[in-house]
């Protein structure tokens, strides 16, 4: 019988500020932390220890990440997961802080799994025997609280490796915008566009249901409109918090979106990023415009640029986006290009081909609209890279 139905695939949300109290009502009583290496929160350490002396829990740290996380990040720890046995499993973090918990979760519950094993698409058992997983984000861009991706690079020949599996989806994704106040704006404004590119693409994939393209396109507007406001010196306290708040919610919700179809071209020809260093945001929300002009009219961004005001043509309106995105990260001082990045001309555009071949076998590529050949892959990256706006 032909499948005529689709599911849509989240984690429980605890939303609002000061939301990272919900712990304690877990009753759990052995926690185990994952957390960013650079910067924690004194807040959040108040919170904690306020949560441990009520609840009268232990709490041990398991794994501070600092990078992007390496398969060893999850495996040096797991001794230590596996002695003090929690029955919370708390990440607390960005994108590779959450992804990292994801996977300790996974081989903490089953120990004679190998990460060869863990590799295999939508295969893995499902999580919660040991422990609950709760997540929170202190970034509003990668969505990893609600995905059912956790993304590591082997340092042996800097591969990425990706786990994938529903059951990855943390049990819990607590949403509590004061642990992103203290965010450097350089930081806030790449997640966004990280997320924001979560959310367009995912409206316009080929496997995206309804139910997906409503919360994506809500998202996407609520990151357009919220993000100038969230990074403004001008934004009365009142109308600061509250954006800021709106870009965290958006942000898990075009998460949500990119679980329930994928992403797209900006994702899949993103290897500029790891090839001269720069971060995964930046790169994805450099290239999002110029790929927007790849795939041409489509309802998704009809309906955005609509949002927006704008009005005119399916074609119109496409364009009113694409330059929209452009004054956008002017504004903003966002490079609009690969070369007022400083990445070096020779360098990039030797590696262009490769990029352009390995590209066209991605998921995210099968599913997008552009209907991409190694051809409009070399036309993208030269786009990218000069800064020549897509003309529709």
């Amino acid at each position: 019988m032909e499948q005529t139905f689709s599911r849509f695939y989240t984690p429980q949300f605890v939303t609002g500020r000061g939301s990272i109290s919900f712990i304690s009502t877990l009753g759990k009583k052995r926690i185990g932390i994952v957390r960013g290496g650079r910067s924690y929160s004194p807040e959040l350490e108040k919170v904690i220890e306020a949560i441990a002396e009520e609840t009268k829990a232990l709490v041990c740290c398991f794994a501070k990440i600092r990078n992007e996380p390496n398969i060893q990040d999850i495996f040096q720890c797991m001794e230590t997961v596996r002695d003090f046995e929690p029955d919370m499993i708390l990440a607390v973090g960005g994108g590779s802080v959450l992804d990292t918990a994801k996977a300790i979760h996974l081989f903490y519950e089953n120990p004679e799994m190998s990460f060869e094993d863990s590799l295999t698409p939508f295969t893995l058992p499902a999580l919660g025997k040991k422990a609950v997983h709760v997540s929170v984000p202190t970034t509003s861009g990668t969505g990893s609280e609600a995905t059912s991706v956790a993304v590591f690079i082997d340092s042996e020949n800097q591969i990425k490796k990706l786990l994938m599996d529903h059951n990855l989806i943390p049990h819990y994704a607590i949403l509590d915008a004061n642990l992103t106040d203290s965010l450097p704006d350089s930081i806030r404004i790449a997640t966004a566009f990280d997320a924001l590119t979560h959310a367009i693409e995912s409206s316009t994939a080929a496997n995206a249901s309804c139910m997906t393209q409503a919360i994506a396109l809500e998202a996407a507007v609520d990151i357009l409109e919220n993000l100038p406001l969230a990074v403004s010196t001008n934004t009365d306290t009142k109308s600061l918090s509250l954006a800021r708040e709106r870009l965290h919610v958006a942000s898990a919700l075009a998460g949500c979106a990119i679980t329930n179809s994928c992403t797209g071209i900006a994702h899949s020809y993103d290897h500029p990023g790891p090839a001269f260093g720069y971060a995964h945001g930046k790169v994805c929300g450099l290239m999002l415009p110029y790929t927007i002009g790849l795939c041409k009219a489509h309802p998704s961004y009809e309906a955005i640029s609509r949002r927006l005001g704008y009005t005119g043509t399916a074609q119109e309106l496409t364009q009113a986006l694409t330059e929209h995105l452009f004054t956008l990260m002017k504004e903003l001082s966002v490079d609009t290009s690969f070369q007022a990045l400083g990445i070096d001309e020779h360098e990039y555009f030797k590696r262009v081909p490769v990029w352009s071949e390995i590209s066209l076998n991605a998921f995210a590529t099968m599913v997008s609209p552009a209907k991409m050949t190694y051809e409009k892959g070399l036309q993208l990256y030269d786009a990218c890279y000069y800064g020549k706006h897509p003309t529709l």
